[in-house]
């Protein structure tokens, strides 16, 4: 049976070169892997909100709570799994004299993220024509509140890399190779959504491709310049 003479009839040889680019396109975009950082992209977190909650366990004032909640040295150590939930609430209790319970504690620190709405609604199109994966810097606590708090959005990824979990965060080359290596993923299909420019930056140096995103870019238009269909 001679398919070329078959074709020929119904389909002009000088269309086979758009159908034959449109479908490499499409197996382009397909087989794409966006990776989303998860604070200030899919939830919008507050670290006055949480402050604000912990003032009603202590008698210090907003600010000073949240500079001892959210230290720069405490949180890192925290983000990397060397301090415990138990070691993290001890430290915290005695710097700001705190006076409750574990759960009402951990409620207060961690009830602070509100779903962006923008990110969120495009997830479930995003997870029917790609591989969606998290890489967070997280701690025990704000883990444990947002898998529950967005479950709905996060079913829709294959995996998630949480840097308490693993050891490492961001912007530590290692946590890229950790996530290639444990989803077995390729750096040139990996492409990542990150608030930070600097997480970007290592991103990019290992292979992978992204955006800085911000509340005030069209982030489905910008996926669309780089090919990533819905």
């Amino acid at each position: 049976m001679n398919l070329t003479h078959n074709f020929d009839s119904f389909i002009p040889r000088h269309y086979w070169v758009v159908i034959l680019v449109m479908t490499n396109n499409l197996s382009y975009m397909i087989k794409k892997v966006i990776i989303f950082d998860f604070g200030n992209v899919i939830g919008m977190f507050s670290h006055l909100k949480a402050a604000m909650q912990m003032a009603s366990h202590c008698n210090k004032d907003t600010e000073t709570i949240r500079k001892v909640l959210f230290n720069e040295t405490t949180e890192n150590e925290l983000e990397k799994g060397n301090l415990s939930p138990e070691q993290y609430r001890k430290i915290t209790c005695d710097l700001l004299n705190i006076n409750c319970q574990d759960h009402e504690f951990d409620l207060a620190f961690s009830d602070m993220f509100t779903p962006n709405d923008a990110v969120c609604n495009i997830i479930p199109h995003l997870a029917k024509s790609h591989r969606l994966i998290l890489l967070s810097n997280t701690n025990w606590f704000h883990a444990k509140r947002f898998l529950v708090q967005f479950d709905q959005v996060l079913r829709h990824f294959d995996s998630m890399i949480l840097s308490h979990e693993v050891g490492c965060r961001k912007p530590d080359r290692l946590i890229y190779d950790i996530l290639n290596r444990k989803t077995n993923t390729k750096p040139s299909d990996c492409f990542f959504i990150d608030d930070l420019s600097v997480n970007i930056q290592i991103a990019k140096d290992c292979g992978w491709s992204g955006i800085i995103y911000h509340p005030e870019i069209n982030l489905k238009k910008e996926l669309v310049t780089y090919d990533i269909c819905f």
